[in-house]
């Protein structure tokens, strides 16, 4: 075998033994950072979502108004 390759096994060794399972990191301020990001962002979306809410209801009186004016038929005037 040629000499750089009989250091190969011992180095894919080393290798693994220098990836061996460490303790996580602490939390940093940079992580928190992640999370206000996070938090900003949803915000409009979340707003977006109660608005949405408060459409829909706005849409299913109006419905229901456009019934009771029309006599409380259910079902839409067929064209003659």
């Amino acid at each position: 075998m040629p000499r750089p390759f009989r250091l190969l096994p011992l180095l894919a060794v080393s290798l693994l033994a220098a990836c061996g399972s460490s303790p996580p990191p602490p939390q940093t301020a940079a992580a928190s950072g992640a999370t206000d990001l996070r938090d900003t962002i949803q915000k409009p979306i979340n707003k977006a979502k109660g608005v949405e809410d408060i459409i829909q209801k706005s849409h299913d009186n109006r419905d229901s108004q456009l019934q009771d004016a029309e006599g409380g038929s259910a079902s839409p005037a067929s064209p003659p």
